[in-house]
């Protein structure tokens, strides 16, 4: 049983891990945690769900779900965040509040507070191999997972766009002087987040058959933080390992203890963390900026 809930773990782990890249890509170039970041990628979720639901293709529903999160992002960053860029913490703080009402009220206003049944046609081929069983859903999304974590690391290393991100990082009004045009940059980052997040998103109403409201806080903002801590606030690497972590607690916790008690666990490591180790496992290299 034990490698059964390790691949369970793993899968859900990869999802966590699709949805923080995103999460933590802002963290490094603005150090500011969105907190609108589930809430948002929730409404590109929702045109996914709806396009299904009315007969369109799969594959351009899932598109259209991403672009709109991609899109919604953008606007977001534009009109929402880089206003308050330099305003200090507290006031980027209060404009992502402010975002994820919105965005969690637009969604209970067009589609209400119920639970509807998920599809987007994967096939779930069970493999009963020994005493456990491997789920061809499971397969997709370690696949998909990795696929795009190693496309985010291969463009952060080998392309003029990655090594932009980079620069803006250590400092934005150096980025700024050497020629890298920071807003595009940073909204891109953004947008890339976004769509990112509906990718996450529609991975894990995939896994459990259902989309909510509350899909975009319970992934976005609390899953996706409590990685960032564990792993590491502005660390990509550290934060996806976080996320895994995270996967693995919550499906041992779930089968050898209680699923009543998967949650209490992983907020008891979180303030472990928190007390003991609050840069995380591998804390971001990230220069002072003055």
């Amino acid at each position: 049983m034990l490698l059964q809930y390790i691949i369970n773990g793993l899968s859900m782990g990869s999802v966590y891990a699709i949805i923080v890249i995103g999460y933590n890509m802002v963290y490094g170039i603005l150090e500011l945690l969105n907190f609108a970041h589930g809430d948002v990628y929730t409404i590109g979720c929702f045109v996914t769900f709806a396009m299904v639901v009315a007969g369109n293709n799969v594959f351009l529903s899932i598109l259209a779900g991403v672009l709109v999160g991609f899109l919604i992002n953008i606007g977001v960053e534009r009109f929402a965040y880089r206003p308050v860029r330099f305003s200090g913490r507290v006031t980027p703080t209060i404009s992502a509040v402010g975002v994820a009402y919105i965005a969690r009220n637009i969604v209970m206003k067009i589609w209400g507070p119920q639970t509807y049944p998920f599809s987007v046609g994967i096939p779930n081929k069970n493999w009963h191999i020994g005493n456990f069983v491997l789920g061809s859903l499971q397969i997709y999304i370690l696949i998909i997972a990795l696929a795009l974590m190693a496309s985010i690391f291969a463009l952060l290393k080998y392309t003029k766009a990655g090594q932009a991100v980079i620069a803006i990082s250590q400092s934005i009004p150096t980025a700024a002087l050497m020629g890298i045009p920071v807003n595009k940059v940073i909204a891109a980052v953004y947008g890339i987040g976004g769509a990112l997040g509906v990718i996450g998103g529609i991975l894990f109403c995939s896994y459990y058959d259902s989309i909510f409201v509350g899909i975009g806080f319970m992934l976005g903002t609390m899953k996706a933080w409590m990685s960032s801590i564990v792993g590491g606030i502005g660390s990509l690497k550290g934060a996806i390992i976080g996320a895994m972590l995270l996967g693995l607690v919550e499906s041992l916790v779930a089968g050898y203890v209680s699923t009543v008690y998967r949650d209490a666990f992983v907020w008891g490591i979180l303030i472990v963390f928190v007390l003991f180790r609050p840069m995380g496992l591998f804390p971001a290299q990230i220069s002072e900026k003055v």
